[in-house]
């Protein structure tokens, strides 16, 4: 179940350009990023079990749902988004 779009806006700035984006869109792609390194981890893994035991380079992953992923981790996400500027405040103030 999703929140009600959010009105508070984070702005990510990079070398290029400064990305503003509600804190929702933000969430999503948190979520996503989470869900590469996860797979990019797998691969490794892989990669590691394939050399010990003498099997071919891993070079394919089975898909992974991205959206089913984001759906399940974003609540969770913005949870620890709001707690990570809960600590903030407290440490600044």
């Amino acid at each position: 179940m999703q929140s009600p779009s959010s009105k508070k806006y984070i702005t990510v700035n990079t070398p290029t350009k400064n990305h503003t984006m509600t804190e929702d869109e933000y969430s999503r792609w948190l979520c996503l990023l989470e869900g590469v390194e996860f797979v990019s981890k797998r691969v490794e893994q892989l990669k590691k079990r394939s050399s010990v035991t003498g099997a071919a380079e891993v070079d394919w992953v089975k898909p992974l749902a991205f959206q089913k992923y984001i759906e399940e981790r974003y609540e969770s996400m913005k949870s620890d988004l709001h707690e990570l500027e809960k600590q903030e405040a407290e440490v600044n103030s």
